[in-house]
């Protein structure tokens, strides 16, 4: 049965005939329409995963046996592109402490007005000396200097 989609068109429909003249038409959900929609739908929740991935500071399962491969002598290197460091006072000058990291290399700190010293009670930068051994939370800038936000003297070594 063949219906002219003209008379389709210009024709009154009431409620209960749409459904019948749109099979009568040929007009169903086709193949294409269905296959495109489940790759839409794909993609949409690739992409959903990929930025809970990246929400939630999600790792690679390869990257901590990756770490593990790799020569002692490197990882110091990993440590210090963290936003922190650690290291045994060198010196002081005003307000930047040059630490010595267990790779032997310096490291700059400077203060900032947000800056907080601990030492085992609260502190400021007249409390470190050199020799002593530091825990320095902050931003690191991209020549290597770190700003501060937090120094935290560690116990001595035993």
């Amino acid at each position: 049965m063949s219906i002219d989609p003209e008379k389709l068109l210009t024709s009154e429909l009431d409620d209960d005939d749409l459904t019948g003249r749109l099979a009568a038409a040929g007009r169903g959900t086709s193949r294409l329409t269905l296959t495109l929609a489940a790759a839409a739908l794909a993609v949409v929740s690739f992409l959903g995963g990929v930025a809970m991935h990246s929400a939630l500071g999600g790792r690679s399962p390869s990257r901590p046996a990756q770490a593990q491969q790799q020569p002692q002598q490197q990882q110091p290197q990993q440590q210090q592109q963290a936003r922190g460091t650690a290291g045994t006072i060198a010196r002081i000058e005003g307000d930047t402490v040059y630490l010595k990291a267990r790779d032997g290399q310096e490291i700059k700190v400077v203060f900032s007005e947000q800056t907080s010293v601990m030492i085992t009670q609260r502190g400021s930068a007249r409390d470190l000396a050199p020799g002593d051994t530091v825990a320095v939370q902050g931003e690191r800038a991209e020549d290597g200097t770190v700003t501060a936000r937090q120094i935290t003297e560690q116990p001595a070594a035993r």
